[in-house]
Protein backbone atom coordinates (compact mmCIF):
# COMPACT_ATOMS: atom_id res chain seq x y z
CA UNK A 1 0.00 0.00 0.00
CA UNK A 2 1.18 3.31 -0.87
CA UNK A 3 0.86 4.83 2.65
CA UNK A 4 2.88 1.91 4.03
CA UNK A 5 5.62 2.50 1.91
CA UNK A 6 5.98 6.14 2.30
CA UNK A 7 5.83 5.46 5.88
CA UNK A 8 8.86 3.06 5.07
CA UNK A 9 10.45 5.45 3.10
CA UNK A 10 10.20 8.30 6.25
CA UNK A 11 11.64 5.45 8.19
CA UNK A 12 14.29 4.46 6.63
CA UNK A 13 16.05 7.81 6.31
CA UNK A 14 16.45 7.75 10.16
CA UNK A 15 17.09 4.31 10.96
CA UNK A 16 21.08 3.64 9.97
CA UNK A 17 21.36 0.30 10.59
CA UNK A 18 19.63 -2.98 12.14
CA UNK A 19 21.94 -5.71 14.00
CA UNK A 20 20.56 -9.08 14.33
CA UNK A 21 21.16 -11.84 16.92
CA UNK A 22 20.76 -15.34 16.03
CA UNK A 23 20.47 -17.75 18.14
CA UNK A 24 22.02 -20.93 17.16
CA UNK A 25 21.89 -22.67 20.04
CA UNK A 26 21.35 -26.25 20.27
CA UNK A 27 17.26 -25.87 21.35
CA UNK A 28 16.72 -24.56 17.81
CA UNK A 29 16.66 -28.22 16.47
CA UNK A 30 13.49 -28.60 18.15
CA UNK A 31 10.78 -29.34 15.57
CA UNK A 32 8.37 -26.66 16.21
CA UNK A 33 9.43 -23.88 14.09
CA UNK A 34 7.22 -22.45 11.32
CA UNK A 35 7.95 -20.76 8.04
CA UNK A 36 5.37 -19.57 5.32
CA UNK A 37 6.46 -21.54 1.90
CA UNK A 38 4.54 -21.99 -1.55
CA UNK A 39 2.41 -19.47 -4.02
CA UNK A 40 4.98 -16.94 -5.22
CA UNK A 41 1.35 -14.90 -4.90
CA UNK A 42 1.64 -12.98 -1.80
CA UNK A 43 -1.97 -13.42 -1.25
CA UNK A 44 -1.56 -16.94 -0.67
CA UNK A 45 0.57 -18.30 1.91
CA UNK A 46 0.92 -22.32 3.14
CA UNK A 47 2.04 -23.01 6.82
CA UNK A 48 4.92 -25.66 6.97
CA UNK A 49 6.64 -27.04 9.84
CA UNK A 50 10.13 -26.81 10.35
CA UNK A 51 13.01 -26.66 13.06
CA UNK A 52 13.47 -23.27 15.01
CA UNK A 53 16.69 -22.93 13.38
CA UNK A 54 15.01 -22.97 9.89
CA UNK A 55 12.68 -20.54 11.33
CA UNK A 56 15.56 -18.30 12.18
CA UNK A 57 17.06 -18.50 8.90
CA UNK A 58 13.97 -17.78 7.50
CA UNK A 59 13.68 -14.60 9.03
CA UNK A 60 17.26 -13.81 8.57
CA UNK A 61 16.99 -14.34 5.06
CA UNK A 62 13.69 -12.18 4.63
CA UNK A 63 15.18 -9.18 6.41
CA UNK A 64 18.57 -9.48 4.50
CA UNK A 65 16.09 -9.11 1.22
CA UNK A 66 14.10 -6.20 2.62
CA UNK A 67 17.04 -3.64 4.08
CA UNK A 68 18.74 -4.27 0.88
CA UNK A 69 15.38 -3.06 -1.18
CA UNK A 70 14.94 -0.23 1.47
CA UNK A 71 18.99 0.45 1.45
CA UNK A 72 19.54 0.14 5.30
CA UNK A 73 22.98 -1.57 6.27
CA UNK A 74 22.54 -4.76 8.12
CA UNK A 75 24.86 -6.90 10.19
CA UNK A 76 24.22 -10.63 11.83
CA UNK A 77 25.80 -12.12 14.43
CA UNK A 78 25.56 -15.66 15.48
CA UNK A 79 25.57 -16.48 19.00
CA UNK A 80 27.50 -19.64 18.82
CA UNK A 81 29.95 -19.19 15.86
CA UNK A 82 31.03 -22.09 14.54
CA UNK A 83 35.06 -21.55 14.42
CA UNK A 84 35.26 -18.77 16.78
CA UNK A 85 38.07 -19.49 19.53
CA UNK A 86 36.70 -18.73 23.03
CA UNK A 87 37.05 -14.94 24.69
CA UNK A 88 37.97 -14.07 20.79
CA UNK A 89 37.46 -10.79 19.49
CA UNK A 90 34.21 -11.00 16.85
CA UNK A 91 35.37 -11.16 13.00
CA UNK A 92 33.52 -10.24 10.03
CA UNK A 93 32.86 -13.12 7.63
CA UNK A 94 33.19 -16.17 10.33
CA UNK A 95 31.03 -14.68 13.43
CA UNK A 96 28.94 -12.08 11.58
CA UNK A 97 28.14 -11.02 8.24
CA UNK A 98 27.38 -7.68 6.59
CA UNK A 99 24.70 -7.03 4.25
CA UNK A 100 24.47 -3.64 3.00
CA UNK A 101 23.53 -2.30 -0.80
CA UNK A 102 26.46 -0.32 -1.85
CA UNK A 103 28.78 -3.68 -1.01
CA UNK A 104 28.19 -5.14 -4.62
CA UNK A 105 24.78 -7.56 -6.60
CA UNK A 106 22.26 -8.51 -4.28
CA UNK A 107 21.87 -12.04 -5.13
CA UNK A 108 25.55 -12.71 -4.40
CA UNK A 109 25.41 -11.03 -0.90
CA UNK A 110 22.42 -13.02 -0.64
CA UNK A 111 24.32 -16.49 -1.18
CA UNK A 112 27.10 -15.15 1.35
CA UNK A 113 24.76 -15.34 3.92
CA UNK A 114 22.77 -18.31 3.37
CA UNK A 115 26.49 -20.29 3.03
CA UNK A 116 27.15 -18.12 6.75
CA UNK A 117 24.08 -19.54 7.65
CA UNK A 118 24.48 -23.32 6.77
CA UNK A 119 28.06 -23.54 7.95
CA UNK A 120 26.60 -22.72 11.66
CA UNK A 121 24.32 -25.43 12.70
CA UNK A 122 22.51 -25.33 15.68
CA UNK A 123 25.32 -26.37 18.85
CA UNK A 124 25.71 -25.22 22.03
CA UNK A 125 23.73 -23.06 25.09
CA UNK A 126 22.62 -19.28 25.16
CA UNK A 127 24.95 -16.92 25.81
CA UNK A 128 22.81 -13.66 24.98
CA UNK A 129 24.04 -11.12 27.13
CA UNK A 130 28.12 -11.85 25.88
CA UNK A 131 26.98 -11.67 22.86
CA UNK A 132 24.76 -8.37 23.30
CA UNK A 133 28.30 -7.19 25.00
CA UNK A 134 30.10 -8.14 21.43
CA UNK A 135 26.94 -5.74 19.39
CA UNK A 136 27.95 -3.16 21.68
CA UNK A 137 31.19 -2.87 20.18
CA UNK A 138 29.62 -3.30 16.50
CA UNK A 139 27.59 -0.58 17.46
CA UNK A 140 30.05 1.56 18.94
CA UNK A 141 32.41 1.46 16.06
CA UNK A 142 29.08 2.59 13.86
CA UNK A 143 27.20 5.27 16.29
CA UNK A 144 29.50 8.45 16.36
CA UNK A 145 28.57 8.53 12.22
CA UNK A 146 25.24 7.44 13.00
CA UNK A 147 24.47 9.83 14.78
CA UNK A 148 26.15 13.00 13.47
CA UNK A 149 23.46 11.95 10.61
CA UNK A 150 20.60 11.77 13.19
CA UNK A 151 20.23 8.01 12.64
CA UNK A 152 19.65 5.60 14.97
CA UNK A 153 20.24 1.46 15.65
CA UNK A 154 17.83 -1.18 15.85
CA UNK A 155 18.74 -4.42 17.49
CA UNK A 156 17.38 -7.72 17.02
CA UNK A 157 17.06 -10.61 18.94
CA UNK A 158 15.67 -13.80 17.28
CA UNK A 159 15.82 -16.56 20.75
CA UNK A 160 14.17 -19.95 21.37
CA UNK A 161 15.51 -19.54 25.06
CA UNK A 162 16.51 -18.10 28.24
CA UNK A 163 19.54 -16.63 28.47
CA UNK A 164 22.77 -18.29 30.02
CA UNK A 165 26.33 -17.92 30.38
CA UNK A 166 28.64 -20.44 27.65
CA UNK A 167 29.54 -23.04 30.15
CA UNK A 168 25.92 -24.03 31.37
CA UNK A 169 22.97 -25.00 29.74
CA UNK A 170 20.56 -24.03 32.64
CA UNK A 171 19.16 -20.23 33.00
CA UNK A 172 19.63 -18.71 36.45
CA UNK A 173 18.39 -15.51 37.86
CA UNK A 174 21.60 -14.09 37.34
CA UNK A 175 22.27 -14.81 33.67
CA UNK A 176 18.51 -13.06 33.66
CA UNK A 177 19.93 -10.16 35.54
CA UNK A 178 23.16 -10.21 33.57
CA UNK A 179 20.99 -9.89 29.77
CA UNK A 180 19.31 -7.32 31.17
CA UNK A 181 21.86 -5.28 32.14
CA UNK A 182 23.56 -6.19 28.89
CA UNK A 183 20.83 -4.55 27.10
CA UNK A 184 20.66 -1.21 29.16
CA UNK A 185 24.46 -0.72 28.59
CA UNK A 186 23.77 -1.25 24.47
CA UNK A 187 20.69 1.96 25.38
CA UNK A 188 23.02 3.94 27.80
CA UNK A 189 25.09 4.11 24.08
CA UNK A 190 22.99 6.44 22.28
CA UNK A 191 19.95 6.41 19.97
CA UNK A 192 19.38 2.71 20.15
CA UNK A 193 16.27 0.79 20.34
CA UNK A 194 15.45 -3.33 20.53
CA UNK A 195 12.76 -5.88 19.44
CA UNK A 196 13.07 -9.61 20.48
CA UNK A 197 11.50 -11.64 17.94
CA UNK A 198 10.45 -15.29 19.89
CA UNK A 199 10.78 -18.41 18.54
CA UNK A 200 9.37 -20.43 20.89
CA UNK A 201 5.68 -21.20 23.00
CA UNK A 202 7.62 -22.22 25.72
CA UNK A 203 5.33 -20.40 28.97
CA UNK A 204 8.26 -20.15 31.02
CA UNK A 205 10.73 -18.26 28.03
CA UNK A 206 7.18 -15.95 26.94
CA UNK A 207 6.58 -14.93 30.57
CA UNK A 208 9.81 -13.65 30.53
CA UNK A 209 10.82 -11.96 27.51
CA UNK A 210 7.36 -10.36 27.60
CA UNK A 211 8.21 -8.95 31.52
CA UNK A 212 10.86 -7.16 29.83
CA UNK A 213 8.38 -4.91 27.85
CA UNK A 214 7.60 -3.54 30.91
CA UNK A 215 10.94 -2.46 32.00
CA UNK A 216 10.78 1.49 31.50
CA UNK A 217 14.80 1.78 30.66
CA UNK A 218 14.57 -0.62 27.84
CA UNK A 219 13.48 0.36 24.53
CA UNK A 220 11.53 -2.71 23.35
CA UNK A 221 8.73 -4.49 21.84
CA UNK A 222 8.84 -8.60 22.10
CA UNK A 223 6.87 -10.42 19.11
CA UNK A 224 5.81 -13.52 18.36
CA UNK A 225 5.92 -15.64 15.24
CA UNK A 226 3.38 -14.46 12.19
CA UNK A 227 0.50 -16.81 13.30
CA UNK A 228 0.75 -15.87 17.02
CA UNK A 229 1.35 -12.32 16.46
CA UNK A 230 -1.63 -12.26 13.97
CA UNK A 231 -3.60 -14.05 16.84
CA UNK A 232 -2.60 -11.97 20.12
CA UNK A 233 -3.30 -8.84 17.68
CA UNK A 234 -7.19 -10.06 17.07
CA UNK A 235 -7.67 -11.25 20.74
CA UNK A 236 -6.92 -7.36 21.70
CA UNK A 237 -9.74 -6.50 19.55
CA UNK A 238 -7.99 -5.05 16.39
CA UNK A 239 -9.27 -7.45 14.01
CA UNK A 240 -10.42 -5.29 11.21
CA UNK A 241 -7.38 -5.44 8.74
CA UNK A 242 -5.40 -7.75 7.39
CA UNK A 243 -2.31 -8.61 9.32
CA UNK A 244 -0.09 -9.84 6.62
CA UNK A 245 3.54 -11.21 6.27
CA UNK A 246 4.77 -7.36 5.10
CA UNK A 247 3.28 -6.24 8.42
CA UNK A 248 4.87 -8.29 10.59
CA UNK A 249 8.32 -8.04 8.39
CA UNK A 250 8.28 -4.61 8.81
CA UNK A 251 7.06 -4.59 13.06
CA UNK A 252 10.15 -7.81 13.34
CA UNK A 253 12.72 -5.15 11.60
CA UNK A 254 11.89 -2.62 14.11
CA UNK A 255 9.48 0.69 13.62
CA UNK A 256 9.52 4.16 14.70
CA UNK A 257 5.42 4.10 14.16
CA UNK A 258 3.72 3.70 17.45
CA UNK A 259 0.79 2.60 16.10
CA UNK A 260 2.41 -0.88 14.93
CA UNK A 261 4.10 -1.40 17.88
CA UNK A 262 1.01 -1.26 19.62
CA UNK A 263 -0.88 -3.36 17.71
CA UNK A 264 -0.31 -6.16 20.51
CA UNK A 265 -1.20 -3.97 23.70
CA UNK A 266 -4.41 -3.29 23.56
CA UNK A 267 -7.37 -2.14 21.31
CA UNK A 268 -6.29 0.87 19.30
CA UNK A 269 -7.96 4.27 20.00
CA UNK A 270 -10.09 5.92 17.01
CA UNK A 271 -7.57 7.84 16.17
CA UNK A 272 -4.97 4.92 15.52
CA UNK A 273 -7.54 3.34 14.05
CA UNK A 274 -7.98 6.36 11.58
CA UNK A 275 -4.45 6.48 10.79
CA UNK A 276 -3.71 3.05 10.04
CA UNK A 277 -6.72 2.14 7.45
CA UNK A 278 -5.80 5.03 5.76
CA UNK A 279 -2.23 3.72 5.01
CA UNK A 280 -3.67 0.44 4.51
CA UNK A 281 -5.84 1.33 1.91
CA UNK A 282 -4.34 4.44 0.21
CA UNK A 283 -3.25 3.05 -3.29
CA UNK A 284 -1.28 5.70 -5.68
CA UNK A 285 -4.72 6.21 -7.73
CA UNK A 286 -6.37 6.61 -4.35
CA UNK A 287 -4.94 9.38 -2.07
CA UNK A 288 -6.15 9.34 0.83
CA UNK A 289 -5.14 12.84 2.78
CA UNK A 290 -7.68 14.02 4.98
CA UNK A 291 -10.63 12.02 4.04
CA UNK A 292 -13.09 11.76 6.75
CA UNK A 293 -14.22 8.43 8.76
CA UNK A 294 -17.55 7.71 6.52
CA UNK A 295 -15.42 7.89 3.57
CA UNK A 296 -12.39 5.61 5.04
CA UNK A 297 -15.18 3.18 5.27
CA UNK A 298 -16.52 3.31 2.48
CA UNK A 299 -13.09 3.31 0.18
CA UNK A 300 -12.57 0.19 2.79
CA UNK A 301 -15.78 -1.39 0.82
CA UNK A 302 -14.59 -0.39 -2.59
CA UNK A 303 -11.25 -2.00 -1.82
CA UNK A 304 -12.73 -5.47 -1.29
CA UNK A 305 -14.88 -5.98 -4.17
CA UNK A 306 -11.32 -5.70 -6.33
CA UNK A 307 -9.85 -8.43 -5.70
CA UNK A 308 -6.55 -7.67 -6.99
CA UNK A 309 -6.05 -5.80 -3.54
CA UNK A 310 -6.88 -9.00 -1.75
CA UNK A 311 -3.85 -10.01 0.53
CA UNK A 312 -3.14 -12.85 2.88
CA UNK A 313 -4.40 -12.69 6.80
CA UNK A 314 -2.34 -15.18 9.07
CA UNK A 315 -5.01 -14.61 11.78
CA UNK A 316 -8.00 -16.01 9.51
CA UNK A 317 -4.66 -17.98 6.77
CA UNK A 318 -6.96 -16.77 4.02
CA UNK A 319 -6.72 -14.02 1.40
CA UNK A 320 -8.90 -11.34 2.58
CA UNK A 321 -8.86 -7.46 1.78
CA UNK A 322 -6.35 -5.40 3.51
CA UNK A 323 -9.22 -3.79 5.43
CA UNK A 324 -12.89 -5.51 7.00
CA UNK A 325 -15.56 -2.50 6.24
CA UNK A 326 -17.88 -3.48 9.07
CA UNK A 327 -15.29 -4.15 11.31
CA UNK A 328 -13.55 -0.80 10.46
CA UNK A 329 -17.01 1.23 11.03
CA UNK A 330 -17.30 -0.16 14.33
CA UNK A 331 -13.52 0.57 15.58
CA UNK A 332 -14.54 4.24 14.15
CA UNK A 333 -17.59 4.35 15.98
CA UNK A 334 -19.78 4.72 13.56
CA UNK A 335 -23.45 3.80 13.71
CA UNK A 336 -25.39 2.28 10.94
CA UNK A 337 -27.38 5.96 11.03
CA UNK A 338 -24.41 7.67 10.04
CA UNK A 339 -23.45 4.94 7.20
CA UNK A 340 -27.16 5.04 6.02
CA UNK A 341 -27.09 9.04 6.10
CA UNK A 342 -24.34 9.14 3.74
CA UNK A 343 -25.90 6.52 1.47
CA UNK A 344 -23.10 4.17 1.92
CA UNK A 345 -24.00 1.03 0.03
CA UNK A 346 -25.80 -1.52 2.36
CA UNK A 347 -22.90 -4.39 1.53
CA UNK A 348 -20.83 -2.18 4.56
CA UNK A 349 -23.20 -1.51 6.97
Amino acid sequence: PRGLARLIASEDRRIGLRIYLLDNSGSTNTWDGTVFVGDPDPRRCQLKKVTRWEEICDVAKDHARWNLQVGTPCEFVLLNSMFRPPQSPIVEGRDCLRIDAARGPVQDQLQRLGAFLANNAPRGVTPLAERLDDIGQLIGESLQALSARGQLVFVVIVTDGMPTTRCSGESTPEDRVRLVDSMKRIFLMGPVRMVIRLCTNDAQTVKFYSSLDDEQELELDVLNDYRGEAEEIASKGNDWFAYTPRLHLIREAGTLCKILDDLDEGLLPVGAVRLLASMLLESREQPLDGIGDVELVREAGRVARDHRRLVFDAHSMASRPPVNARRLRRALGLGVGAMLKSTLCPCVT
